[in-house]
């Protein structure tokens, strides 16, 4: 057996951009802090900020994605994390996973 990736094709998100929404995602709602509403406001408006700065470099850094196309895919990771609720177990989660390959076993 060989250890090579199952595709050759990329992933939309590297997976290291994969990883920064669900790390941050998990660390601003997955630990349900309790410190009011307007907690939940700056922990959405920091989750996107964090999110789309570490994208935004991981993509064009690491993946080479031109800078339109890395800013788009960091607005929509950005966005991702920056849903007031865990996504880690849902179908928007999954869908990261997939897009990232962080789901895809190696062979």
């Amino acid at each position: 057996m060989t250890d090579r990736p199952v595709s050759t094709r990329p992933t939309f998100f590297h997976p290291a951009s994969g990883a920064a929404i669900l790390a941050v995602d998990w660390a601003c709602f997955g630990l349900e802090w309790s410190l009011g509403p307007a907690s939940v406001v700056v922990m959405s408006f920091a989750a996107f900020a964090i999110v789309y700065s570490a994208i935004l470099t991981i993509q064009s850094r690491l993946r080479g994605d031109p800078p339109r196309l890395a800013r788009a895919k960091a607005f929509a990771g950005a966005l991702a994390a920056a849903i007031p609720f865990p996504i880690t177990g849902t179908i928007a989660g999954g869908l990261i996973l997939v897009l990232s390959g962080l789901g895809t076993p190696k062979r």
